[in-house]
């Protein structure tokens, strides 16, 4: 901490009065990284809305490397990229004339060389506000075969309504693929309520405590989707015990025809991944797809007025350990396999995982 600090003075002496604040923010978050440890981050105002919202400046492009191609695996809705005729499968060649990346595909403005099964043209982009659709969506593909995605745990997702409607979507389903992939995390209780109906009986799927923290008592955490009693719950307490609640009715498939998959990338993370680890050691669920991002610490946020109005950071006061005392952060969920996109398929708008 000593040498990090030594790091921090001498970055801060170069800040002047006519020191552009974005370029603050930037280094101070650079300076962060150094620590390598997750939720420790500041964010400028704009970042701040779209991760409690999902609104943002956005070209409307999502997508990874598959074979050294750049494909396309989401355009969002009414976004600057679906208006330029963008579709999932195509190819981002190049952005003014540089070699792309997921990042600047989904931020950069400018000439877009795309790549479709068809021919090569060049589209204009500029990123516009988008509002990003993460509500949990049911999606039968097979009679009994559930694909169940869900992008976000924000609280706001899982009222009362769209939790009936994924407990009859669970009920009716044999197989099921809960598509966890590009979920940043969220809400705990979110993610104890969807955990629910996989465990039938209250049960205990880890703790989030503070090492720190002379308190021996750990408090079961309430079905409260209220994220700042959370935070007031942490602060009075060592810790929480994550316990699921009791349900009417839960997922009881015949053993012999049922399967429980779990669909994990490299941008799952946080509550996303506590559900994951939590369907393997206690449903006995299989884990596939790509490393997870091994970032679950509970994160309190401030503002950092001196640094403009908006401006907010994220400083971690728990960890999690899981029902069986695997510690996911600086790690990921234990996959059971590991998975690949084929080009073709994905190149068609087919995602090969799901085939």
């Amino acid at each position: 901490m000593k040498e990090w600090r030594q790091t921090c003075l001498r970055r801060s002496a170069l800040v002047t009065r006519d020191t552009d604040k974005n370029l603050i923010l930037k280094d101070i978050s650079n300076v962060l990284g150094l620590l390598q440890v997750s939720h420790l981050e500041i964010f400028n105002p704009g970042d701040v809305k779209k991760i409690w919202t999902g609104a943002g400046k956005s070209t409307g492009l999502e997508g990874e490397f598959v074979d050294s191609e750049l494909v396309v695996f989401r355009v969002l809705k009414d976004s600057a990229a679906e208006k330029a005729g963008i579709k999932r499968g195509d190819i981002v060649v190049s952005i003014n004339g540089e070699q792309p990346s997921p990042w600047t595909m989904e931020s950069q403005a400018g000439e877009f060389k795309i790549k479709t099964l068809t021919e090569e043209k060049t589209v204009t982009i500029e990123p516009s506000e988008v509002q990003k659709d993460e509500k949990p969506r049911m999606e039968f593909t097979g009679k009994q075969q559930l694909h169940l995605v869900i992008p976000s745990f924000r609280a706001e997702f899982f009222n009362e309504e769209l939790m009936r409607e994924m407990k009859t979507a669970i009920s009716q389903a044999e197989q099921i693929t809960l598509d966890l992939r590009g979920n940043p995390g969220g809400n705990f209780v979110a993610g104890l309520r969807v955990l629910s109906y996989f465990l039938c009986e209250p049960k205990s799927v880890g703790m989030l405590y503070k090492p720190r923290s002379q308190d021996p008592k750990l408090l079961p955490l309430p079905d409260d989707l209220d994220d700042i009693k959370q935070v007031e719950l942490l602060h009075l307490h060592r810790g929480l015990d994550l316990l699921t609640y009791k349900l009417d009715s839960c997922w009881a498939p015949n053993p012999s025809r049922s399967s429980l998959r779990v669909l994990v990338d490299g941008q799952s993370a946080s509550v996303a991944e506590m559900v994951a680890q939590a369907l393997k050691e206690l449903r006995g669920a299989k884990i596939e797809g790509a490393p997870s991002r091994g970032q679950l610490l509970v994160g309190v946020w401030y503002p950092v007025d001196e640094l403009g109005e908006g401006v907010q950071i994220s400083i971690p006061e728990a960890v999690y350990e899981s029902a069986k005392g695997h510690k996911i952060e600086g790690q990921g969920v234990s996959l059971d396999r590991i998975l690949f996109y084929n080009l073709n398929d994905m190149r068609q708008g087919k995602d090969s995982w799901l085939k």
